[in-house]
């Protein structure tokens, strides 16, 4: 072969060469957009399913957020206690202070009782608390008479229009609770009636109460303290207010 022929086949060659080679990077090239386009694809597939997720977690948040409202909202408005069936502190007041202003306008005196109880174990004093309650549910009868909380968590009795009799009632319910309680939890009563005066006031009530509690609590157990308020007053001159 004379040399222009040798030149002839080596350009033929060194073409060939070229073209694979631009064969290979184009086909190098489309592998790797590929590559990024999958990786792209990806990234973005993954930032979606975050911020998806993201967004449930708020709303599950928000969600919770609006149940623990409306069971905030339920426990407010809840009137019985589950455990005693006794009224709510909050309630009680309520009922108290309305009963104090119907004994005025209708001129009929009012009771109120307290059970004081005295136990080391704090859960064998509740289950007494819930026992007694059971009891002195099962007691009252009359419209009006309401088993109520204190914000301490201590057992109210109110009688509205009441008698003579509410003393031997409140004997009645101190010999029933000790019956209940047995003698591992000690438990007294102080109870008072007052007269439907003018100034006949739930902090009044409250503080005759707490005069007789006192009281009770110096004597034995099983022990109940009755006062009664004197009845004599200047009653043609009583201002009555609803």
């Amino acid at each position: 072969m004379d040399s222009q022929a040798r030149t002839k086949a080596g350009c033929r060659l060194n073409l060939l060469l070229i073209a694979l080679l631009l064969t290979l990077v184009t086909a190098l090239t489309a592998l790797a957009g590929a590559a990024l386009i999958a990786a792209g694809t990806g990234a973005v597939a993954a930032l979606v399913l975050a911020l998806a997720i993201r967004q449930q977690r708020q709303r599950e948040q928000a969600q919770q957020r609006q149940i623990e409202t409306l069971e905030t909202s339920l426990l407010d408005q809840r009137v019985i206690d589950p455990e005693t069936g006794a009224t709510l502190a909050r309630w009680f007041a309520q009922a108290l202070d309305t009963e104090c202003r119907r004994a005025v306008r209708e001129f009929t005196p009012l009771t109120l009782m307290q059970f004081d109880f005295q136990c080391q174990d704090a859960e064998q004093l509740n289950t007494a608390r819930i026992r007694l309650a059971e009891m002195l549910n099962s007691q009252i009868s009359r419209p009006g008479d309401l088993l109520g909380l204190t914000e301490q968590c201590e057992l109210q009795l109110l009688l509205p229009c009441t008698n003579e009799h509410a003393k031997r009632l409140a004997q009645r319910c101190m010999e029933q609770a000790e019956a209940v309680l047995g003698t591992q939890v000690r438990v007294r009563l102080a109870a008072c009636t007052l007269q439907p005066t003018v100034d006949l006031t739930p902090d009044k009530v409250r503080s005759q109460l707490q005069d007789v509690l006192e009281e009770v609590r110096d004597a034995a157990p099983g022990s109940y303290c009755f006062r009664v308020e004197s009845a004599e007053a200047d009653l043609l001159h009583q201002q009555f207010t609803l």
